[in-house]
């Protein structure tokens, strides 16, 4: 029997698990989680023996968050390599209740319909997948008919500087027909496909699988990645937060952003 050939989203994952969290350990993304934690929070379930879903989970920062504040965190991700550092962290935290499952978000069978009350799929997982509708619908279907879904997108209007960069007018055209681009790592065979929005085409995406927009964010208005030494000062973090948290709603400044932000409940 042929071994099953990974796809690139997965090999590329497998291969940066183990020095994954490196690249996510500086000042900005320290104030870019804080971010992004500030508008999970009031959001998550008040019963704390709800079960809830980390998609995409990655390495497991946020399951362990949410671990933390007291749910039992069902981890999926498609890389078994980052679900192995997940397994890792949590049990250094002494959590016994998580549970980990590699699955691709576009079929998630194995889990149980209408069971948890709250999904992140931070970092984009869901335009990464083969069909952003497709596991739009497989996520609703996992959650309880009050549950929610918090979930980040790529802003189609934030890449423009990169085709800029590269001055090719063709290529420009066709993403901003398509929204379609690829993630850029060195190998070739590594590069996966990722699909970019705005915000009206992330509201008509999640509407048309049955999901109603509850917030959004872009994330961050500010380019502070590129001011990283403006976040060292804790004080003037503080104060860097409290501007964007001020321009983050506004939907002409979320075009500014990299990602966008989004709380939805699925439709009755």
């Amino acid at each position: 029997m042929s071994k099953r050939r990974k796809p690139a989203v997965e090999r590329y994952h497998d291969r940066v698990a183990p020095r994954y969290d490196d690249s996510y350990d500086d000042a900005y993304w320290r104030w870019h989680d804080a971010l992004t934690w500030d508008h999970i929070k009031p959001h998550l379930p008040t019963n704390l023996r709800a079960p809830v879903l980390d998609l995409g989970c990655g390495t497991g920062k946020w399951a362990m968050r949410l671990s933390r504040s007291g749910y039992t965190v069902a981890c999926v991700d498609i890389s078994q390599s980052m679900l192995e550092q997940a397994r890792r962290k949590l049990s250094e935290t002494g959590d016994e209740r998580a549970s980990f499952h590699r699955a691709d978000l576009v079929d998630m069978s194995g889990l149980p319909a209408g069971h948890f009350a709250l999904a992140l799929a931070l970092g984009d997982p869901i335009g990464c997948a083969e069909s952003p509708a497709r596991a739009l619908k497989e996520i609703r279907r996992l959650l309880t008919p009050d549950g929610k879904l918090i979930a980040t997108f790529d802003n189609r209007l934030n890449a423009i500087e990169f085709y800029l960069q590269t001055a090719d007018t063709e290529q420009l055209t066709e993403f901003l027909r398509t929204g379609r681009t690829n993630w850029l790592t060195r190998d070739r065979d590594e590069r996966f496909e990722i699909a970019t929005y705005t915000p009206a085409q992330v509201r008509k995406l999640l509407e048309s699988a049955g999901f109603e927009i509850v917030d959004m964010i872009g994330k961050t208005v500010l380019p502070m990645r590129h001011h990283r030494p403006l976040l060292e000062d804790a004080a003037a973090a503080r104060t860097w937060m409290k501007i964007e948290k001020s321009l983050c709603r506004d939907e002409a400044a979320m075009g500014r952003a990299a990602h966008l932000q989004v709380v939805a409940s699925p439709g009755g």
